[in-house]
């Protein structure tokens, strides 16, 4: 048993191949985590809403049905207890008023989705282990990830 509590991870996606491939790529990172899934934005707003255990890390679909990833980064974005957690959008879309609009709105990474098993596997370890989704972007080449 790890003496250090697992990285608590929250991902709001409601395609549950993506889901289903996150939490695999998940499984090939060195790390103990502790996965939490929303299908929708409301979903994930309740959830975040009834828990007591803040999530180290938000990883939030763009194209959500409900409520749309930045509906969901506004909203939690302006909840004191969630303004320091860190957020990643996950979009298929690299449209710049999409990517714009999350980094105004205090998103720290926008990730095109990877076309690969390999490069979401690479995506997370970027994200996880070296803490590039947890640093507060200090410009747009550091906030958007293209394939």
């Amino acid at each position: 048993m790890s003496p250090f509590a697992p990285l608590r991870i929250m991902l709001a996606d409601d395609d549950h191949d993506d889901t289903f491939l996150f939490r695999e790529a998940l499984e090939q990172i060195p790390l103990e985590t502790d996965l939490s899934i929303a299908e929708n934005g409301v979903e994930l707003l309740q959830i975040l809403k009834d828990t007591d255990n803040r999530p180290d890390i938000i990883f939030l679909d763009m194209n959500m049905p409900v409520k749309n990833g930045l509906e969901c980064l506004e909203e939690i974005r302006g909840t004191a207890r969630y303004e320091q957690v860190p957020i990643v959008i996950l979009s298929t879309s690299v449209s710049q008023h999409l990517w714009e609009s999350a980094y105004r709105n205090g998103a720290n990474l926008y990730i095109q989705k990877p076309n690969s098993f390999n490069s979401l596997i690479e995506i997370l370890k970027k994200c996880l282990l070296d803490r590039a989704g947890t640093a507060t972007p200090e410009g747009v080449e550091q906030f958007l990830i293209t394939n």
